[in-house]
């Protein structure tokens, strides 16, 4: 293909410009920022602390769906299988199969779709404890990616935030940093105890206990739940989830089909803290958001024209009361910043 003749090539000077802009933009939210930009075809990358470690919040839910394709790609499950929906199942929080009777049985693919489409967090549980709590882990190993750690349900993160588990009688700063040291065997014993304990909780007194715990729209989180927050999610860096990405992109997790079916699925993403919200409807962004009580985290790739793609992770730790939006607007303009800059030059 012949190079664009309409478009320039990129200077050196222009992509430090761009990190300079980038970081400003950052400011504007009080908090900590990890960034990682990678542009496919050209190769040319930004990272600001992208090797550092943060919560993931809802993008954990990127290789709960890698995982989910990739046993279906070695025959090990059907897209098409159903599985029951139960009450060990329910969770809180985002989606919307927490409001239907048990009994219901969606497809593995019906869930990976709510999952991805409309994050939902019932819908997550229910595929993880098909595939299996370990095998996601094992996969991101396998992927080469030796920082992050994807191992913790909601339903479970929220139970033992509700003082359910083996550290009820803990204050959370000790439940922390018991948690720290725990081996990942350890952590799984955890989780299975919290499980058990709660087993036959319904969905409606599992809303009513949290809400009196932290409010009917959950705000009292940032003050009581900030610490466990930092600790008990599923988290990774910013460049290893671009390299999740991009192994997407090229096709080299799984195949090419279920590849492009889950770029396909994060493109139709539903969320409010969309990086995307500042880029034209007609930009596809294939794109997994996610925050926590003192976080906001986007993961996507960009299709700035059809041999141009540029990945992009924008994480928020460590956020100050009233700043998650900030962060997210601070994410959009960042997005923007970047699409704005490779879509006026040559992609080589």
């Amino acid at each position: 293909m012949k190079p664009d003749r309409t478009k320039r090539k990129a200077t050196p000077h222009e992509l430090t410009k761009l990190r300079a802009d980038i970081v400003k933009v950052s400011k504007e939210a009080k908090g900590q920022i990890g960034f990682y930009m990678k542009h496919i075809e050209s190769e040319k990358t930004i990272a600001i602390d992208a090797d550092k470690i943060y919560p993931l919040g809802g993008v954990f839910k990127l290789a709960v769906m890698l995982e989910t394709f990739r046993q279906a790609d070695a025959g090990m499950l059907s897209l098409d299988e159903r599985l029951e929906l139960e009450n060990r199942h329910y969770c809180i929080g985002e989606g919307l199969l927490q409001y239907l009777q048990p009994g219901l049985k969606p497809t593995v693919r019906d869930l990976v779709a709510l999952m991805v489409i409309a994050t939902d967090n019932t819908a997550s549980e229910m595929l993880w404890k098909r595939i299996g709590i370990q095998r996601v882990n094992m996969l991101i190993r396998e992927m080469g990616l030796a920082k992050t750690s994807i191992y913790i349900p909601y339903r479970e993160s929220y139970l033992m935030s509700m003082g359910y588990g083996p550290y009820k009688d803990l204050p959370i700063p000790e439940a922390a940093r018991r948690w720290k040291n725990l081996s990942d065997m350890e952590r799984m014993k955890a989780l299975n105890q919290t499980e058990r304990e709660a087993a036959n909780l319904t969905i409606e007194d599992f809303r009513k206990r949290y809400e009196n715990i932290y409010g009917v729209k959950a705000q009292k989180r940032m003050k009581t739940q900030r610490i466990y927050d930092e600790v008990f999610d599923n988290v990774g860096t910013p460049r290893e989830i671009g390299i999740l990405l991009e192994k997407i992109v090229k096709h080299e997790a799984v195949s090419p089909e279920a590849s492009e079916t889950m770029l396909h699925l994060l493109m139709r993403q539903e969320s409010t803290s969309s990086m995307s919200c500042l880029l034209s409807p007609d930009i596809p962004v294939a794109l997994k958001s996610g925050d926590t009580a003192c976080s906001v985290a986007n993961a996507g790739v960009i299709y700035v024209s059809s041999d141009s793609h540029v990945v992009l992770c924008s994480f928020f730790r460590n956020l100050e009361e009233g700043q998650k939006q900030k962060a997210v607007l601070a994410e959009a303009n960042i997005a923007r910043l970047v699409y704005e800059h490779f879509s006026s030059v040559r992609s080589k």
